[in-house]
C-alpha cells in the first residue's frame, strides 16, 4: 500500500512539474500601440492594448493604430486622424 501511495505521489509530482513548465513557456499575448481618444476635451494619447482588444477600440472609441513598436511612445499625445479609413493613424508621433 505504501509503495502504491509513493508511486502515485511521484506520478502526480511529475505531472505537476510538466504542467507548470508549459505555463512558464506560454507566449505573452501580442500587443498593439493605439492612439486612444480619451474624451472630447482630453485629447488622445498612445496606449498599448492586447491584439484581442483592437477591434473594440477601432469600432467603439474612434482610435487608430500606431504603426510602431516603440514602447517609449506609450503615454505620449497623438493625432487620431484616419482620413483614409485604413485604421492606421495618418499622422504618426
Amino acid at each position: 500500500m505504501r509503495r502504491l501511495a509513493a508511486f502515485f505521489a511521484i506520478v502526480f509530482s511529475v505531472l505537476g512539474l510538466m504542467m507548470s513548465h508549459q505555463v512558464l513557456l506560454a507566449q505573452p499575448p501580442l500587443k498593439q500601440l493605439v492612439c486612444h481618444v480619451s474624451g472630447e476635451t482630453e485629447g488622445a494619447h498612445i496606449i498599448e492594448i492586447s491584439q484581442n482588444a483592437v477591434p473594440a477600440h477601432l469600432e467603439n472609441h474612434g482610435d487608430c493604430l500606431i504603426n510602431s513598436t516603440d514602447r517609449a511612445l506609450i503615454g505620449e499625445p497623438c493625432d487620431s486622424t484616419d482620413a483614409n479609413e485604413n485604421d492606421i493613424c495618418d499622422i504618426q508621433p
